[in-house]
């Protein structure tokens, strides 16, 4: 079963919608992480290759969209707390451009239920590979 997170808006959000025509949420199921950022940006993550989660806050200074940072790159709709995914390894992603990175920020409006739903994932991508 697949779940839907929308990522969380803010007043500047309304700026990025020519640009973002299409879905703009994380999706977590089927062993990976879905986030699409209409045409700024989109990423998919083996929920086996997660190394770590946890949550960080994304500074309004940080910019909103797809954004590239220091080892990092950040799906944001909005400032304040979002999750952050660290991979095992390096991860191709879109933002707008290929780039690759072990660390993914993510402004979804539930980051508790999003991180909780990705650690479910993982549970059951490692009880259907025999913890593999």
């Amino acid at each position: 079963m697949t779940e839907h997170f929308p990522l969380r808006p803010c007043w500047a959000t309304k700026f990025l919608w020519p640009l973002t025509r299409g879905m703009i949420a994380a999706e977590v199921g089927d062993g990976a992480v879905r986030i699409r950022l209409g045409w700024l940006g989109r990423a998919e993550l083996p929920v086996r290759d997660v190394a770590r989660l946890s949550r960080m806050n994304w500074p309004w200074w940080g910019g909103i969209g797809a954004r590239l940072g220091r080892g990092l790159v950040a799906f944001t709709t909005s400032w304040g707390e979002a999750a952050l995914i660290e991979m095992t390894a390096p991860v191709d992603v879109r933002a707008p451009l290929r780039w690759r990175t072990r660390r993914v920020v993510i402004s979804v409006e539930d980051v508790d239920g999003f991180l909780r739903a990705i650690a479910r994932e993982q549970g059951a991508a490692e009880a259907a590979g025999g913890g593999a």
